[in-house]
């Protein structure tokens, strides 16, 4: 009778011993906690849903499919969260107290319990010195993926570092990690950092408008930044396939208006990342674009998308009279808004 390889055998014990490998489990034990309903999701797209998760008895078990490396969201009901980091096959065990949320323990693997060690460290702490600890822990673990998390949330969503400062931690982590493809599509935000940041004077621009910009009184030309000196200006970028694009038109209409009833001169550009002509032309229609209306039909190869780091639509450039920028940002509620009531008082 032929043998079967050792290798084969190893091989099926390991398959028959883990059936579900592919399988995160995430178990909770609360004090002080008998019944509750908290929210989870996955913001790297590991799950397609918010799901609901039951607290009975101050405990809770929650499984997903996943693949490969992903990051999820606790959400408690006073809608604080809890970054948690998984791959597939992980046991992750949560310990905590529902009167101190913010001091929950993650256990399960190397990256949560270097999280958790780092929300301890950088309790009550000012932002410039969790900044410093976000740095030494990226160093320390350059092949965690709780640093490559520390490197967006802590250095990508600073605007107080110089290029370099977020160019140097960004390469220490390529360095550690030569085939990480993710860490690789950060290279953009990288090298567009600073760009675009609040107070710093708008960079200069040439744009040929479309034909149909002014609804026929005027055919496309070239426009540049100079031009609008002396004047607000609002750049929304936009696309018709991406949600929430439709009403930030809207919103670039309703400003106007605000400010042309203080007597004050905004003007404004549509730039669209659409492909399709037919829907580009039918949204501006519907919401009465009458200013300015650039589209190459590139997407996100645009070029001044590439070189500003746009990297979410809507997002909005709100710019003041001696070209500086006021506010930034895809959040027009959060980024602009405020920015927006200051100058329509």
């Amino acid at each position: 009778m032929r043998k079967t390889p050792l290798f084969i055998i190893i091989l099926l014990a390991f398959i028959s011993c883990n059936p579900n490998s592919d399988i995160v489990r995430i178990t909770g034990d609360f004090a002080n906690l008998e019944q509750a309903e908290f929210y989870i999701y996955s913001p790297t797209g590991a799950i397609d849903r918010l799901d609901t998760i039951k607290i009975e008895g101050g405990e809770f078990e929650y499984t997903a499919r996943i693949e490969g490396e992903a990051i999820f969201r606790l959400m408690y009901p006073n809608f604080s969260e809890l970054t948690i980091f998984a791959r597939p096959g992980d046991e992750i065990e949560l310990r905590g107290d529902a009167q101190n949320l913010s001091a929950v323990d993650v256990d399960g693997s190397d990256d949560n319990e270097v999280y958790t060690e780092f929300r301890e460290d950088i309790t009550d702490l000012p932002s410039d010195t969790s900044l410093q600890i976000a740095r030494k822990v990226i160093f320390k673990y350059p092949r965690l993926a709780v640093s490559r998390y520390l490197f967006q949330e802590y250095f990508l969503l600073c605007d107080s570092l110089s290029h370099g400062d977020v160019a140097e931690v960004y390469d220490s982590l390529c360095r550690a990690n030569p085939d990480d493809l993710e860490l690789s599509k950060l290279s953009r935000k990288v090298k567009s950092y600073g760009v675009l940041a609040d107070g710093q004077p708008l960079p200069s621009f040439r744009l040929h408008t479309r034909t149909s910009a002014f609804s026929g009184s005027e055919e496309g030309r070239e426009i540049s930044s100079r031009e609008f000196r002396g004047s607000y200006l609002l750049i929304a970028f936009w696309g018709s396939w991406k949600s929430g694009s439709q009403s930030a038109l809207y919103r670039v209409r309703r400003f106007r208006r605000e400010m042309e009833a203080k007597d004050l001169q905004l003007k404004a550009i549509s730039y669209s990342l659409d492909a399709d002509l037919r829907e580009l032309t039918r949204i501006e229609e519907a919401d009465s674009v009458d200013y300015h209306s650039f589209c190459d039909f590139q997407s996100f190869l645009s070029p001044l998308v590439q070189q500003w780091g746009i990297t979410d639509l809507p997002y909005f450039v709100l710019v003041g009279p001696d070209q500086k920028i006021i506010a930034h940002g895809s959040d027009w509620f959060r980024e602009i808004e405020p920015k927006v009531k200051k100058i329509c008082l």
